[in-house]
């Protein structure tokens, strides 16, 4: 655990010298572009720093730099960038599903204004549970403690749509838990909980704490056809594996079939068309040292990064691509 709890120590450290290393003049007097993620310790704020890294790396030429800042994930940054005051975001593909179309957390109040910038990575549906639990394949998850997230979280609104294609009812068939993800693997480790849901790029620290401790643990597969269903069901999710290489003390070791969700990169629509356009630019021309700031970009493919975002591609977006010739 407290190897664990360092890395979690170093790698916030780290995003902070992203901002703090900037010299201090440049700070003062110097136009900021900023971008909202997530939590410290998940590949959002990675991700986040990674964009702002990339952006950076031309401040000077551009007159200005981006400053990468924590959240408390999509519905936060889908706010905060519609109300202006902040330029960029990250959000799952659900939550500007939602938005965009007036449903869930946004009844009745349609966001016309969202615009894509980047497709970012897949976060994968992962089922974490205790061997002790016997939960080997999803429907097991009957009768037991399951945690499924805060209320009104991107993980409690997935858990419900999969529990429910499961034919399990959470509030009938399960012990319910809505416990913070980043609680969840300690619950898990103290018996509090059987198992959790954690939709999430890989590798991830919540997770890898979850597999240090003295309770052993899986991720739960699903079958090829729940998750074609699935994923016929909504616009937002995809077919995918959990890569499972880098936690060394998991069970049942291997590529775990699942669903997806993509992290998508956006905007308003009344961004300045050319600060996108060097964002796009900045990541697409770099796209290699990119891929190199977190394991989870490791797969990111040129052709895909346009692709599958939702809304609207922002113009200085369309831009770039269109130039590229990855859009028409």
């Amino acid at each position: 655990m407290k190897r664990v709890l360092t890395r979690v120590v170093c790698s916030a450290f780290l995003a902070l010298l992203l901002v703090y290393t900037l010299p201090a003049t440049s700070i003062a007097t110097e136009p900021i572009t900023t971008i909202t993620t997530g939590g410290i310790n998940g590949v959002y704020y990675s991700a986040g720093g990674a964009v702002a890294k990339m952006f950076n790396k031309k401040r000077h030429e551009f007159g200005g730099w981006m400053a990468n800042q924590a959240s408390k994930g999509s519905l936060e940054n889908i706010d905060v960038v519609l109300s202006g005051d902040v330029d960029f975001g990250i959000s799952q593909a659900n939550f500007l599903y939602f938005a965009s179309n007036g449903i869930e957390y946004f009844d009745g109040q349609q966001k016309n204004n969202l615009r894509a910038v980047l497709g970012l990575y897949v976060e994968d549906l992962t089922i974490i549970a205790a061997m002790d639990a016997e939960i080997n394949i999803a429907k097991d998850l009957k009768g037991k403690r399951v945690n499924i997230g805060v209320f009104g979280s991107s993980d409690e609104e997935t858990s419900v749509v999969v529990l429910e294609k499961l034919g399990i009812d959470p509030a009938a068939d399960l012990e319910l838990f809505n416990y913070p993800t980043y609680e969840a693997s300690e619950r898990l480790q103290a018996d509090d909980i059987d198992a959790y849901f954690y939709t999430v790029g890989h590798p991830n620290l919540s997770v890898m704490e979850a597999t240090e401790g003295d309770r052993k643990v899986r991720i739960i597969p699903f079958d090829q056809t729940f998750i074609s269903g699935l994923a016929a069901s909504r616009p937002y999710l995809s077919a995918t594996t959990v890569d499972t290489q880098y936690y060394d003390k998991l069970e049942d070791k291997g590529a775990i079939p699942t669903v997806g969700i993509k992290s998508i990169l956006f905007t308003r629509a009344d961004v300045d068309e050319e600060t996108v356009y060097r964002v796009v630019k900045q990541v697409m021309d770099n796209l290699k040292l990119f891929r190199m700031q977190h394991p989870a970009f490791a797969k990111l493919n040129r052709m895909e990064m346009s692709e599958d975002v939702i809304v609207p591609l922002h113009s200085g977006a369309a831009r770039y691509f269109r130039e590229t010739g990855l859009i028409q």
